[in-house]
């Protein structure tokens, strides 16, 4: 097996891989970042992509720190999932992303793949995806012109499409730090527990006031169910400001499923999905409200 010829850099900085990229478009060559590799290195092998130019941001120190900044923790994209689901900061203040990240692939995936990879791959796949969308993360994108600053859910166009430019690089993810009062949960459904490619997976937050006996509020997104990352709205409103009981869950899963059909529209696999992606919900919901 032979992979495609092209020119290899390690930039060192920030500012000189974006230059890398800027210079790369400028000249009209095709350039690919790479951090982990794990998706990438199975494209080229399999020449899914040619690039001219790999651009290798492994080495670029400050890409691979995880730190807490004010209200909220800022991660590099080279923090590889192994960082992520043994981080004490991490499992801390943002739990969710720890539990998603234990999840992706086996050990040794874990050890190279990164959170930048993960999200600039865009795969509806994508476990820690759904995570930082009930997060509310942003992210950092760097080009010539500077940084700017984006919700991550203005950040996909669709599957494997994203707004990122190719003179651009993601350089941090900023999660704000949720509400103590919250309990999250990240299920995912495969076909074996190891080396497993999402079927779907879902990430929960939400607050039960075992006082009044509500929920104050919910944040759901189910992976690998809508052509772009979304909060299930609808189910969020059917639990907000009501007693948790069974009616309650099969009104809220019977709404992300009605959701996920309205952005997706028919297929051929929306018979399976659709009372999955109930069940799913009700499954989360259950078990965020047991953790306390």
């Amino acid at each position: 097996m032979s992979y495609p010829r092209f020119r290899y850099v390690a930039p060192r900085t920030i500012r000189e891989a974006v230059e890398t990229l800027s210079l790369a478009r400028e000249k009209g060559v095709t350039a690919r970042v790479l951090a982990g590799g794990t998706d990438l290195m199975v494209q080229l092998r399999d020449k899914e992509v040619a690039p001219d130019l790999l651009v290798d941001i492994s080495r670029i120190s400050i890409l691979q720190m995880i730190e807490r900044m004010g209200n909220e923790i800022r991660i590099g994209p080279v923090v590889t999932h192994a960082m992520l689901s043994t981080s004490d900061l991490v499992r801390e203040y943002v739990g969710v992303l720890s539990e998603a990240a234990k999840t992706v692939g086996s050990p040794q995936i874990r050890n190279l793949g990164t959170l930048g990879g993960n999200i600039v791959n865009a795969s509806p796949a994508a476990d820690t995806i759904p995570a930082l969308v009930i997060l509310e993360a942003n992210l950092i994108l760097t080009g010539p012109e500077g940084e700017r600053k984006i919700p991550i859910t203005d950040f996909f166009k669709g599957p494997y499409k994203t707004i990122i430019a190719p003179d651009e690089l993601l350089t941090g993810v900023l999660v704000p730090l949720p509400p103590p009062s919250g309990r999250s949960v990240f299920i995912k459904l495969a076909r074996r527990k190891a080396l497993a490619i999402a079927r779907m997976n879902l990430a929960c937050m939400l607050y039960y006031n075992r006082q009044k006996e509500v929920f104050e509020w919910v944040r759901l997104c189910v992976g690998s169910s809508t052509p772009r990352p979304v909060r299930m709205t609808a189910a969020e409103k059917a639990l907000e400001g009501q007693r948790f009981s069974d009616a309650v869950l099969q009104s809220a899963g019977a709404a992300a499923a009605e959701q996920m059909v309205q952005l997706s529209g028919l297929r051929s696999s929306t018979a399976y999905k659709k009372p999955v992606v109930g069940d799913f919900v009700m499954r989360a919901v259950r078990l965020a409200v047991e953790k306390g």
